[in-house]
């Protein structure tokens, strides 16, 4: 790395020894700009703060990601980071991480106080980040409601159907929303979709009997609104596409292992993985790479599974929906509650390490522990009595449907 300014490090801020360099000055990046074939930082002092700082660097240069524990390419960094630079033995060190992530449990061993530090400075940077929110929100008032409406849309649907997507189908769905779709459409249309955020307040305070006469109800008005909207709406027709594929059998038997809850299951499992490393990640950090790799031991193991064990990853979908909402848009108690529980998917990988050939056992060792252990039935009969909205969710293997 190069800076247009000398970096001064006068004053030590933290040391983690062992695996780490020290560090002796943090910064947290305000701008990135195009510098050649680098990238130019604009780096804010945390200890003088407004005092800025200059760094240009290049794919060749490495910073180490305290939440993740890997090397990554300094160009990776983004707007909002923490920076950690200082020397060691006449050695740079380079270090960085997300406000409101924690550093990895393997760094973070024998060397508590240090650990403690950086994420007492992560968390602190992450609220004050929140705390600002509201001034930017006024200023994208409207994509703030788009933002909204559309979650708010896609969690009623998913509730009318009973066909949870996976929170990559999400994704691809929510995308389809964009500014210009709104924009596109009449006063009327805005007023009835902006109805939505109200529907979802009422559904996660119902009773029983009351939701399933609402989900009914819903599920006539969603069906017609499919019917009536024009081939031609990219909505439409990603919902369509994901409604049709749900119910494909990958495996038969009884029960048959379909796409939605093999789908399901991969994500569940890998975002418990996921959690273990960094207790403040969300699914949507979920990667591909480690989601495809719990699929493969699920259906390696699938064929040593009960029939009750099948049923146990037959119930995943809806489960996966429920905690995934309450991990993202519940209060703080709901999403310790759900974290808790999604912790609990993967905790024997803890005791055993990662489920990989050639290391001692065989892909999916881990999820046949955990299923004949009856884990995912028991979190979701915690799950479903605790949250009544969630019960709804009685997957119906044969069919891939709920309900």
């Amino acid at each position: 790395m190069k800076s247009k300014f000398p970096i001064l490090a006068t004053l030590l801020l933290l040391s983690l020894p062992g695996l780490l360099l020290a560090a002796d000055k943090a910064y947290q990046i305000t701008e990135l700009r195009p510098a050649g074939n680098g990238v130019e930082l604009i780096l804010c002092d945390l200890e003088t703060e407004g005092k800025l700082l200059q760094l240009v660097v290049y794919d060749r240069d490495r910073l180490v990601d305290l939440a993740a524990n890997e090397e990554i390419p300094a160009t990776r960094a983004r707007k909002g980071d923490i920076l950690f630079l200082g020397k060691s033995g006449g050695s740079a060190t380079q270090m960085i991480i997300t406000p409101g992530r924690t550093v990895h449990a393997k760094l973070a061993a024998g060397q508590a106080g240090e650990a403690k530090a950086i994420n007492e400075l992560s968390r602190r940077l992450a609220a004050e980040s929140g705390a600002k929110a509201p001034a930017a929100a006024t200023l994208n008032a409207a994509d703030s409601e788009l933002d909204r409406v559309r979650r708010s849309f896609l969690f009623v649907l998913e509730f009318a159907l009973g066909a949870p997507f996976t929170a990559a189908q999400e994704r691809l769905i929510l995308e389809q929303f964009s500014p210009g779709w709104w924009a596109a459409k009449s006063a009327d249309e805005r007023k009835s979709f902006g109805q939505y955020p109200q529907v979802v307040a009422w559904i996660l305070r119902a009773g029983q009997k009351d939701l399933e006469e609402m989900r009914k109800t819903l599920e006539e008005t969603t069906r017609d609104w499919m019917k009536t909207s024009p081939q031609s709406d990219p909505v439409v027709a990603m919902v369509r596409a994901r409604l049709a594929e749900r119910g494909r059998t990958i495996i038969a038997g009884e029960p048959p292992l379909t796409e939605m809850a093999a789908a399901a299951f991969s994500e569940i499992y890998a975002y418990s993985r996921l959690l273990r490393r960094d207790g403040a990640a969300l699914p949507s950090q979920l990667a591909d790479a480690d989601v495809a790799a719990a699929r493969r031991e699920l259906l390696r193991a699938w064929p040593g599974f009960s029939a009750a064990e099948r049923a146990q990853v037959a119930t995943v979908p809806g489960l996966w929906l429920v905690l995934r909402t309450l991990a993202v848009h519940g209060d703080s108690g709901q999403r310790d509650h759900a974290r808790r529980r999604l912790l609990s998917v993967a905790a024997g990988d803890a005791s055993s390490g990662p489920a990989r050939a050639g290391r001692g056992r065989k892909e999916g060792d881990a999820v046949s522990a955990m299923l004949k252990h009856n884990v995912l039935m028991n979190i979701q009969q915690q799950t479903f009595n605790t949250y009544m909205w969630s019960r709804g969710f009685n997957y119906q293997p044969a069919t891939g449907r709920m309900w």
